[in-house]
């Protein structure tokens, strides 16, 4: 079995996912961009809490497999992971879930972008709402290729969130970012609404460019 490691990583990322309830039944998915042009992406029809390393599976960017256990396939939102690592070279880890809040708001389309928590500000920016893609299919991953091309994390309308990663962790804890957000603006909208930061304070939470 090869990428040990990084199947090992998987495993345990999906175990948070799925112990935070970001994910039910089968839902979500997880990749590592791997050398010369391979991926290692999570299989279909598995509970991300149950995981073990030698389910998941090698494809190339073109999503044909080459390393797999017999009984085992890629997950159907493996062409959203495999437009992410197209889209950005920079790339090296893909995160695909449902976290609730998050998700409640791409159900109701409406994007992270108003500049209350200075938090985001300094990490993820907005987060936008990709237009409607049919899950499992090419839709998907078309839709949300525009805004994944700017943005580390996207909300995927009717759907859930992808946040994308320099590795696994990182995507893994942009996930984390977006639904703690998506849940601080849904508490400030039952308190009359946020305060937004000012243009001024925010220019001075923005990383600068060297």
């Amino acid at each position: 079995m090869t990428f040990e490691r990084e199947r090992a990583l998987i495993c345990e990322l999906g175990r948070r996912m799925w112990q935070r309830g970001w994910v039910a039944a089968n839902d979500g998915n997880l990749s590592v961009r791997l050398p010369e042009g391979k991926v290692l992406v999570t299989p279909a029809g598995v509970s991300k809490g149950f995981l073990r390393p030698e389910m998941l599976l090698v494809v190339d960017l073109e999503g044909r497999v080459l390393e797999g256990v017999e009984g085992f396939r890629p997950s159907s939102e493996t062409p959203l992971h495999l437009m992410c690592y197209r889209v950005r070279e920079a790339v090296g880890g893909v995160c695909h879930a449902h976290p609730p809040t998050a998700t409640a708001f791409a159900c109701a389309r409406l994007p992270l972008d108003r500049p209350i928590l200075s938090e985001i500000a300094m990490t993820l920016g907005t987060v936008p709402v990709a237009p409607y893609g049919q899950s499992g299919t090419e839709e998907l991953p078309r839709a949300a290729a525009p805004l994944i091309a700017e943005h580390d994390g996207v909300l995927l309308a009717n759907h859930g969130a992808v946040t994308v990663g320099a590795d696994l962790e990182q995507a893994y804890y942009r996930m984390e970012t977006v639904e703690h957000t998506a849940l601080i603006h849904w508490r400030a909208a039952a308190l009359g609404g946020g305060v937004p930061l000012t243009e001024e304070q925010l220019a001075a939470l923005r990383p600068k460019k060297e």
